[in-house]
């Protein structure tokens, strides 16, 4: 049904009422007669590269040495920032104002430059071990080498502190980096591990 303006008004159907043509490539889902008929098997699901050798691309060691950096080092300060905030505004000494909001900036250049800084330079220590792994081992990257790489990073990083501090420093590492693989690969599967979770959709 036409109005005045010449547009059709009421519910569209699946066909088109002057051609016979079917609008829907799918049962019971209704169309406008005016929509474009796309075979939706045409929208491929997966990833399409224009040369097939671009799917096997992956970022070079200085693209990911500089991401991890980057992450690592605005995380830092962003965490020291905050435990700088809190304990400046949690000090006794601060009775007034200007001591409080003078203690909120000592904690906070105090802490998230520290933060910071030591979060810059073991990023910057695993992407250099973990590209010097995977060149040593063929150019395989797999969980082994992040995880080896992690425990090597912990260990350099805490070397002049003495053999109890280096090998907590490399368990720690290295759980910390299996522990983001486990977390991904749960996220992954989660359909497939709970498949009766819907909060898990």
């Amino acid at each position: 049904m036409m109005d005045d303006s010449g547009f059709q008004q009421g519910d569209y159907s699946t066909t088109d009422p002057s051609m016979s043509v079917s609008l829907s490539p799918l049962p019971g889902l209704n169309l406008s007669p005016y929509a474009i008929n796309v075979d939706p098997s045409l929208w491929s699901q997966e990833d399409e590269f224009v040369f097939a050798a671009d799917s096997k691309k992956t970022r070079s060691w200085n693209e990911k040495m500089f991401y991890r950096t980057g992450v690592a080092y605005l995380t830092g300060i962003t965490v020291g920032g905050a435990w700088g905030l809190y304990e400046g505004l949690m000090s006794p000494n601060a009775r007034t104002f200007r001591l409080r909001l003078n203690s909120v900036l000592n904690q906070c250049t105090k802490r998230g430059p520290f933060l910071a800084n030591s979060a810059g330079v073991l990023a910057l220590m695993y992407s250099c071990i973990d590209s010097f792994t995977i060149k040593l081992r063929g150019g395989q990257d797999d969980i082994y080498n992040s995880v080896g790489s992690a425990v090597v990073t912990g260990a350099v990083f805490k070397s002049t502190a003495g053999r109890r501090s280096i090998l907590l420093a490399g368990v720690f590492g290295g759980s910390v980096v299996a522990a983001y693989f486990f977390g991904v690969y749960f996220w992954e599967n989660r359909r497939s591990l709970f498949p009766s979770r819907q909060y898990f959709a």
